[in-house]
């Protein structure tokens, strides 16, 4: 080593624990490693912000926006079914679904991350809308709804669970899960995950109109539920987020269902099980709306 470069390592010495000495023209402010201030390394980041993230490779970026996509939950209604309607009469064959569920924010955080959302959620389901002005009890009482060609919903057929809402119109329901089934480009499957409202099947053949549905239209879901919720529509509090299925076992609803016109649904010498409804057994659960993403 040169003589100045020892110098310098000598200079630059300050006195440990051990007791080094120090230089005599270093200040002796600075006496030991133990009393040097301990300062925070600095945070120019909260936990919901990343701002380095545009520079990133792609094939980082694009695997970091597909594992944001989770399964969701998403809610269908409509209006409650007339003699008259376009429906039934056979006068159109288009699908006039609502729903207050949102799409995914990916698809609106920039063009990189609108085109992964889309390679995920590949289906688009045109929606339609109430009359403008109509208030919560005309949007519910039968009638036609107008076709709102600006807006649709998101889905990924395989991991999304569609709920919906209301009575069981089978030439509605037919329709929209042979609309899923043409429009899965994968295996040919449609639609993996519905819920439905346990209301229209709590009749004394219920059960046998169910088993009957899972040997034709609900013979390849992956998982089928039927819920506590009633109601042709969402609750006028909720105005769009988010809806959350919940396991309802030993609560109220759970133990009047299963006493009563649920005992057709169940299955084994016990009746210890629910009866199954595509690849698995059915699930009794609750909804609860909420808002946000």
């Amino acid at each position: 080593m040169a003589r100045n470069e020892a110098d310098l390592l000598n200079r630059l010495c300050i006195t440990t624990d051990t007791g080094t000495k120090l230089p005599d023209d270093i200040p002796p402010a600075v006496v030991t490693v133990s009393e040097l201030p301990i300062i925070p390394p600095p945070t120019t980041t909260t936990p919901d912000q990343f701002p380095l993230f545009g520079l990133l490779p792609a094939e980082l970026r694009l695997k970091i926006w597909f594992q944001s996509f989770l399964p969701r939950t998403v809610e269908l209604h409509t209006r409650r079914t007339h003699y008259a309607d376009a429906d039934n009469n056979g006068a159109s064959n288009q699908m006039k679904w609502q729903s207050n569920s949102r799409n995914p924010a990916a698809l609106s955080v920039s063009s990189e991350a609108r085109c992964a959302a889309l390679e995920f959620y590949t289906v688009a389901l045109p929606l339609a809308r109430a009359p403008p002005n109509s208030n919560r009890v005309v949007r519910e009482r039968p009638g036609d709804l107008l076709r709102d060609s600006d807006r649709v919903l998101y889905i990924n057929l395989e991991v999304d669970m569609v709920i919906l809402l209301g009575d069981l119109h089978t030439g509605r329901l037919t329709r929209l899960l042979s609309w899923f089934k043409d429009q899965d480009t994968g295996e040919g499957k449609g639609l993996r995950r519905l819920a439905m409202s346990v209301a229209p099947w709590s009749h004394l053949a219920g059960a046998a109109t169910l088993k009957a549905f899972a040997r034709t239209l609900f013979n390849d879901f992956d998982e089928f539920v039927l819920f506590a919720y009633q109601e042709w529509m969402p609750p006028e509090y909720w105005n769009g987020g988010t809806v959350v299925l919940r396991e309802c076992e030993h609560d109220d609803f759970y133990t009047r269902f299963i006493m009563g016109r649920g005992k057709q649904f169940r299955v084994g010498g016990g009746g210890e099980g629910w009866m199954v409804v595509g690849q698995k057994p059915m699930r009794i659960a609750e909804i609860q709306f909420v808002d946000g993403w």
